[in-house]
């Protein structure tokens, strides 16, 4: 593009410097005629570069590359987020210590929550959540946040 640029540039100044030369009467007329013809075709040049380009379009992957990681950075602190959500919660109502793993895939950019796994062998019980069940109530508290059924929780401890 800069190089297009100084192209017009010193089309321009090359117009000045034959205005300079080029002594008055008919020869002046033709020699800007041309030059007028020349600066036109310069300018209107990359428009028909890229309607002759048209059927040789490339594709650059790196974009799609850096979009396809991005979209996997955003679906994992999008994953990492319900995790911290739901341990905040849990520990809110008196389970601390408890470790979440949300198991997700992504298909055609969308992303797919697939199972919870919920490790308890560090968990800490306190207050009120000493007479629940502790199974049910972080089952039901995974669905509230994620929407996950039941049966894809998978408690370890």
């Amino acid at each position: 593009m800069s190089g297009y640029i100084l192209t017009i540039l010193g089309i321009v100044l090359a117009g000045i410097l034959i205005d300079i030369i080029v002594p008055t009467g008919k020869i002046n007329k033709y020699i800007k005629s041309i030059f007028a013809i020349f600066v036109v075709a310069v300018i209107i040049m990359p428009v028909v570069k890229l309607i002759s380009n048209k059927d040789n379009i490339t594709i650059d992957y790196n974009d799609y590359e850096i979009e396809e990681n991005l979209m996997n950075y955003i679906f994992s602190s999008r994953v990492r987020a319900y995790e911290n959500e739901i341990e905040t919660a849990l520990n809110n109502a008196g389970y601390s210590k408890v470790d979440i793993k949300i198991n997700y895939s992504i298909n055609s950019n969308e992303l797919s929550l697939n199972s919870c796994e919920v490790n308890l062998r560090e968990l800490a019980i306190s207050g009120d959540a000493l007479h629940n069940n502790r199974y049910e109530f972080i089952a039901k508290t995974i669905n509230e946040i994620t929407n996950l059924s039941d049966e894809v929780i998978i408690f370890y401890e």
